[in-house]
C-alpha cells in the first residue's frame, strides 16, 4: 500500500468557506508528497471545481448515511488510501461505519470547523465517534471543547491550525485607491469591510446597525462594504432584510453590497477596518487574511475570533450585539498611537502560525506518524 495514498470526502452541496478550504487543502497536501482524491456531492459547486484540486475525484449521489458508505466501498476499491479524511461532520457517521463493516484498516481523521455545541457524550455520537483515529482541531479552544463534550480520547485529539496562501496577501500590489474605483467604492471616506457568506448567523445586520449609529458621530463617517453570496438553495429572504434595513436606515450612500471575488486582495485594499460580526465564528479564515493584510479587526469576543486576537493583542474585542461597545472599540482604533506596532505583531502572528505550509507540514507530520502505527 503507499502510505501517502489520503482519500478526502466532502458530500456538501454548499461552497462556502469549508468547501473552499477542502478544495485548498487536497492542493496543498498533495506538494506535500501526498496523492489526494476527493469525494464529493454529484453536480455541486464542488464537483465543478475539484478535478483542478487532486488527482483524481469520486461523485456520489448518496447522502443519506448507507447512501455514503456504499459510495465509499466502491471509491476505496478504487483508491487505496491510508488515511480517510473529511473535514464535513456530516460524513463522520459514514466514514466510521464504512470502517466497522469493511475496512478497519483504513485511518479516520476528522478535520474539525465546526463547534461542537452540546453534549454529544450520548450512545449515537460515541458509537459514531468511536472509529475516529485522529481529531484535529485548528484552536486550543475547539481542542478543549472536543475533550468536554465528547468521549474522544484526549490523546487522540491534536492541534493543527487553518492556515492561508500567505503569498497571495504579502505581494498584493493593488492600492487602496485603485481597489476602491475597480469595486466602485467611493474614495474620500473610511470603510469598514465584513466579507463572506451573507448569512443571519455572520451577523451583517449588526454592521450596519452600528453604521446608522455612527452617523450621529462626525467623528467616525465610515462606510460600510459588504462582500459575500447568499448559501446556494437556502434563500435569499435575509439578503433582502439586510437591502430593506439599509434602505430604513436612510444608509443607500454608505452601505454597499459587493458580489464574492476569488480577488479576494480587492477587498482588503479597499478596506480601512474590519468587522467581524458572527454571532460565534468557528475559527475565521477571513480574520487571518485581515491580519495578513495589516487591517485592523474589530471583532465579537467569542470563539475562535477570541483566540485568534488573543483577548485583544491582536485587534479589538467587543460584546456580542454591543452597538455601544463597538463604537468605543472603534473610537479606541482611531486614538491608538500604537496602531501600527499591533498590525505589524498580528501580522507577524499570521506568518509564524497561520500560513498553509506550516498547516500542511503539521497535518503531514501527524498522519504519517498515525499510518506509521
Amino acid at each position: 500500500m503507499n502510505r501517502k495514498n489520503i482519500a478526502i470526502i466532502c458530500v456538501s452541496k454548499g461552497f462556502g468557506g469549508l468547501e473552499l478550504n477542502t478544495l485548498k487543502l487536497a492542493q496543498w497536501i498533495r506538494e506535500y508528497g501526498w496523492n489526494v482524491s476527493l469525494m464529493v456531492a454529484k453536480d455541486s459547486e464542488m464537483e465543478r471545481h475539484a478535478r483542478n484540486y487532486s488527482d483524481s475525484v469520486f461523485t456520489t449521489e448518496g447522502h443519506s448515511t448507507f447512501g455514503k458508505v456504499k459510495a465509499i466501498r466502491k471509491w476505496l476499491k478504487a483508491f487505496d488510501a491510508s488515511v480517510l479524511f473529511t473535514p464535513h461532520n456530516k460524513d463522520i457517521a459514514a466514514i466510521s461505519l464504512y470502517k466497522r463493516l469493511y475496512n478497519n484498516r483504513v485511518k479516520q481523521v476528522y478535520q474539525q470547523q465546526m463547534q461542537i455545541g452540546i453534549s454529544k457524550k450520548d450512545l449515537i455520537h460515541t458509537f459514531r465517534y468511536g472509529k475516529i483515529d485522529l481529531w484535529v482541531s485548528p484552536l486550543n479552544y475547539l481542542r478543549d471543547e472536543a475533550a468536554a463534550q465528547t468521549r474522544v480520547p484526549i490523546r487522540k485529539i491534536v492541534v493543527v491550525p487553518l492556515g492561508i496562501e500567505i503569498s497571495r496577501f504579502l505581494n498584493n500590489p493593488v492600492s487602496k485607491s485603485a481597489a476602491r474605483e475597480k469595486l466602485s467604492l467611493p474614495q474620500a471616506p473610511k470603510i469598514i469591510g465584513v466579507l463572506g457568506r451573507i448569512d443571519p448567523k455572520k451577523g451583517q445586520d449588526f454592521l450596519i446597525k452600528a453604521i446608522k449609529h455612527l452617523r450621529e458621530n462626525p467623528s467616525l463617517n465610515y462606510h460600510l462594504l459588504i462582500m459575500g453570496a447568499i448559501t446556494p438553495n437556502e434563500g435569499d429572504h435575509y439578503l433582502k432584510s439586510l437591502y430593506q434595513l439599509v434602505t430604513d436606515s436612510n444608509l443607500e450612500d454608505r452601505v454597499h453590497f459587493r458580489q464574492s471575488t476569488s480577488e479576494v486582495e480587492l477587498f482588503y485594499s479597499a478596506i480601512d477596518v474590519f468587522g467581524m460580526p458572527s454571532h460565534g465564528e468557528t475559527f475565521g479564515m477571513v480574520t487571518i487574511e485581515a491580519m495578513a493584510s495589516k487591517k485592523p479587526v474589530i471583532g465579537t469576543n467569542r470563539c475562535g475570533t477570541k483566540e485568534i486576537l488573543q483577548d485583544g493583542k491582536f485587534g479589538y474585542l467587543y460584546e456580542y450585539e454591543s452597538i455601544d461597545d463597538f463604537t468605543q472599540k472603534l473610537e479606541a482604533l482611531e486614538n491608538n498611537a500604537k496602531l501600527p506596532e499591533m498590525l505589524e505583531a498580528a501580522h507577524n502572528e499570521v506568518i509564524q502560525k497561520y500560513t498553509s505550509e506550516i498547516m500542511c507540514r503539521g497535518l503531514d507530520a501527524v498522519m504519517m506518524k498515525l499510518i506509521s502505527k
